[in-house]
């Protein structure tokens, strides 16, 4: 175990040759030796975690790295300019040349603030901080340099900007001072109205990804990143809940207080719900889950088709393949990539739905790739063939089936504005035009351009399906309906499911009357208004006691008003005070955890090829700290 010691005092005991310190081995080069320590009253010397150039006694880290090279060749002031090593004498003043003394250079002030400035560059923009100090770049600050204030040295100004461990040194202090703002920050809705997002990823190490959503005061969302957290023993649900908890109470939130949080994520950590206030699914992960189960039904379903329909749909699930084979082969090939005036999207197995965005990109280039059929690979060729065996019309249909899921999977990803009362009459509306198709009802659609003879069993499975996942929301989905003025009349809904949200709001809402609303002073009160407030009725204990949902159900709603559901409660604030704060509760829940995916995106382009250099835990100071500085810049 290394003795620490401040480096100034070491500094001092170097240069005065204290009998306290002992100069040891050398330390990969012949003039730079280990400093020992020996304390008073102790008989042996210890490390100090320092090593000294015995010609300059300048202090140096005893770590791996450059910095001892650059000091002996670069830096060292006794250290004659000579290619010989073995030559080490100290140069005369007077044989110096006149050009190392009034030779421009930076300052140290100067030096500071590029280095701020070069540490903030990196977490808002995510680069990673090998860019920053790469020789473009350095070059590039110093042409700027030498624009704004010309007479530098080129080559000396190079020598003087920071390297990429100091730019990383930096942005890892200013990344604990906006973390500590963003808990902060959160502090005062935990408990409360705060909702987790949390998902599990891998880069280098296993890591968890946790934002922190709530409506503030003015009733808008806000999406917080509060955690890359290593997750090194697992992904178990008890690890996941420890993990999430140890994360709040290093930043002064208690565990009871993190675990009294709604929590959203994918249906691999349902368990969670034993340990938070309410486990909300991710209806991203439901919709792709929805949209694959309706070609490749699960073993449960198996039963209710018979083998004919279960070919079809094979089939069926056989095109999605062949557009993913046929986007790999171009996106492979660079001269078709040249000949094409887009790329179709690559297909994921873990995202069906992008999937179908491949199938319908594929669609959308078909002539061009048609005309570019012969620089296909062979796999291409023959999948493509499939794909217009029937004038894709097949492709076509499978497209206009789940048109909607691309449409609106992207509105609940992109998490601008509070969005969980749609989640529900999505899944209803897509369950309505379904039962047409049973019914032979193509109505919207163009019967010419499709096989619509496969939409009737499609929207079989489908439903199948749906009613599964349907049932995998809560009654804060319900809730949320209710309290949207576009939708509480609920007519989409059963009578056990407007139930269900009711009960759920009513136990939201504080117990006792509604605290009566205050009357506007008038400035100016004349003789009629004041005699008629003087012989007015007294308000009575009833008036008070009027159930505020009652109210807002029965209020009368502008359908022709585009309002936003923000809009409305930050309107209604005052005239529905407590229902006003279950609303800011239920909508301060975000309905996809996709967010949390971004992590993982953002730290492969920050930590770059040096990312297994670093330890999990800098890691992760480094992606929250680009996170938040990308998100509120004006934190830095």
């Amino acid at each position: 175990m290394a003795r620490k010691i401040h480096q100034k005092h070491l500094q001092q005991l170097v240069e005065n040759s204290d009998p306290r310190i002992l100069l040891g081995d050398p330390f990969r080069r012949e003039t730079v030796k280990v400093v020992l320590y020996r304390a008073e009253g102790e008989d042996e010397f210890e490390k100090t975690g320092r090593v000294a150039c015995t010609l300059c006694n300048a202090i140096l880290s005893e770590t791996a790295g450059s910095h001892i090279k650059r000091h002996v060749e670069d830096n060292c002031k006794k250290r004659k300019n000579s290619k010989n090593e073995d030559d080490i004498e100290e140069v005369p003043a007077k044989q110096r040349k006149m050009t190392e003394f009034n030779q421009k250079k930076l300052l140290h002030m100067q030096i500071g603030k590029i280095t701020s400035a070069c540490a903030k560059f990196c977490l808002r923009s995510g680069k990673s901080f090998n860019f920053c100090s790469s020789s473009a770049v350095t070059q590039y600050a110093s042409d700027i340099i030498d624009a704004i204030v010309p007479g530098f040295d080129a080559e000396e100004t190079m020598k003087q900007l920071p390297t990429r461990n100091t730019i990383q040194k930096h942005a890892e202090t200013y990344s604990k001072d906006i973390v500590k703002r963003a808990f902060e920050t959160v502090s005062e809705y935990a408990g409360k109205r705060l909702c987790l997002l949390v998902d599990h990823g891998k880069l280098i190490h296993n890591y968890l990804s946790i934002y922190g959503s709530f409506v503030d005061e003015h009733f808008r969302l806000q999406l917080i990143p509060l955690g890359f957290t290593p997750a090194l023993e697992g992904k178990s649900i008890v690890e996941t809940a420890r993990l999430i908890a140890s994360r709040f109470e290093e930043n002064g939130i208690s565990e009871d207080v993190a675990y009294q949080s709604y929590l959203t994520a994918d249906g691999a950590l349902s368990g969670l719900s034993n340990h938070f206030r309410k486990f909300i699914r991710c209806v991203s992960h439901s919709l792709n889950l929805l949209a694959s189960r309706s070609l490749k039904p699960l073993d449960r379903h198996i039963y209710k088709f018979d083998n004919n329909e279960l070919k079809i749909l094979s089939n069926l699930d056989e095109i999605m393949m062949n557009a993913g084979q046929v986007s790999n082969a171009i996106r492979t090939n660079v001269k078709l990539c040249e000949k094409l005036s887009k790329l179709p999207a690559l297909s994921v197995q873990t995202r069906w739905l992008i999937g179908l965005k491949c199938l319908v990109d594929i669609v959308a280039l078909s002539e061009e790739i048609q005309s570019n059929f012969s620089l296909l690979s062979n796999i291409g060729k023959q999948a493509f063939s499939k794909l217009s065996a029937d004038g894709f019309k097949t492709a076509r249909t499978l497209i206009a089936f789940f048109d909607e899921f691309l449409t609106y999977n992207d509105v609940f990803q992109s998490q601008k504005e509070v969005s969980l009362h749609l989640v529900l009459p999505l899944y209803k509306r897509i369950e309505e035009r379904w039962r047409k198709y049973i019914k032979l009802n193509f109505s919207g659609l163009v019967p010419e351009l499709l096989n619509t003879e496969i939409l009737p069993l499609l929207a079989k499975s489908g439903l199948t399906a749906l009613d599964y996942y349907y049932q995998e929301f809560s009654d804060i989905h319900y809730a949320a309906v209710l309290l949207s003025p576009g939708t509480k009349r609920m007519q989409m809904f059963e009578k056990d499911e407007i139930k269900k949200a009711k009960n759920l709001i009513r136990e939201m809402l504080p117990r006792g009357p509604s605290p009566p609303k205050e009357a506007k002073k008038s400035e100016e009160v004349g003789g009629i208004e004041s005699l008629y407030a003087l012989v007015s009725d007294s308000p009575i204990e009833e008036d008070f006691e009027q159930d505020e949902l009652k109210t807002y159900l029965s209020e009368h709603v502008e359908f022709g008003r585009k309002e936003s559901v923000e809009s409305y409660w930050r309107r209604k604030k005052n005239d529905f005070p407590q229902l006003y704060d279950v609303a800011a509760q239920v909508f301060s829940i975000v309905p996809s955890e996709s967010v949390c995916e971004t992590a993982f995106s953002t730290a492969s382009y920050l930590l770059d090829k040096r990312r297994t250099r670093l330890g999990a835990e800098r890691a992760e100071l480094v992606v929250l700290g680009c996170q938040l500085a990308s998100k509120f810049p004006e934190w830095l």
